[in-house]
């Protein structure tokens, strides 16, 4: 596969995108001149690498080198959903040269695909549940960029590309001097849930989305986010929102429709019974309230 059949352009010699494997589906044996790196988001195959096929599951990530010959065999029950990333060292020479120093980039980058070849797939990057969710949002950033084009895109892309690799040498670098057992715990796992949750409190998120983020059934995450936060996500996503509301209440001029919007609530007639009960006032009560002599 050459460079200008898939990457952008030769002045941005780089690509990315989704890949959703179809049930019992078959990836011919190929090689191509750029490198690949591929993030397995979900599901299970086999990957053709060296003369052998390995088993590929969900969190793995991997190179392939240019010039390499490899291959996909998808999973008859759960076909994977990959990310592939695309692109010439050329696009990051600078950048690469400089990260060249960091022994875990060089381990990660150049190292492990060689590794494979002598100990076994066994001996690459598979990602642990929050490192997980940090790598699938910094790749549909980048997805979204590249995608949109806007002013600025290429630069913003490097400036990711480069964040991936630091983050994923991070990771492999944990991975060689922390036990596995240590690597990540339902404690952190929980922390790491419910600061996403304050950081997007007004999407509409779900017990669902949230459990499948974490790869747990509703139950088993219900009762861990229970058992460390002591609230249930429902009651915690609320009490964020509410803060978020009453911060606007006391502070802009905004209609209390448009608050509530704001705050994460679609149904007005729900945010208000919601806030008196959590607050002990409605809302325009509470405006009046906190800023008494204006009307609300």
């Amino acid at each position: 596969m050459d460079s200008k059949s898939f990457l952008e352009s030769d002045s941005f010699q780089f690509h990315i995108a989704p890949y959703r494997f179809s049930e019992g589906e078959i990836v011919e044996r190929h090689s191509h001149e750029f490198f690949e790196l591929v993030y397995v988001a979900k599901g299970q195959g086999e990957h053709f690498y060296k003369g052998e096929y390995y088993k590929i599951s969900e969190g793995d990530v991997f190179m392939i080198e240019p010039g390499e010959e490899h291959a996909y065999r998808s999973g008859s029950k759960q076909p994977p959903l990959v990310y592939n990333v695309l692109f010439q060292p050329t696009l990051l020479r600078r950048e690469l040269e400089s990260l060249s120093d960091v022994t875990s980039f060089v381990d990660f980058f150049y190292v492990e695909p060689f590794l494979r070849s002598t100990v076994h797939f066994e001996g690459h990057l598979r990602l642990q549940p929050v490192e997980q969710m940090e790598i699938e949002s910094l790749l549909d950033r980048i997805i979204l960029d590249f995608k949109e084009k806007k002013l600025g895109y290429r630069i913003l892309t490097k400036t990711r590309l480069i964040e991936l690799f630091i983050f994923l040498s991070r990771c492999y670098h944990d991975r060689k001097h922390t036990p596995l057992t240590m690597l990540s715990t339902d404690e952190k796992i929980m922390q790491h849930i419910s600061e996403f949750i304050r950081k997007h409190y007004a999407q509409p998120l779900t017990l669902v989305q949230v459990s499948e983020m974490c790869r747990m059934s509703t139950a088993g995450f219900s009762n861990k986010f229970k058992q460390y936060i002591g609230k249930t996500f429902i009651e915690f996503r609320n009490e964020i929102r509410i803060k978020a509301a009453k911060q606007m209440l006391s502070q802009t001029d905004t209609k209390i429709v448009e608050i509530a919007a704001e705050a994460g609530f679609d149904d007005l007639s729900f945010f208000n019974k919601l806030f008196k009960n959590a607050v002990g006032l409605s809302p325009s009560q509470y405006r009046k309230a906190a800023r008494p002599g204006e009307t609300p």
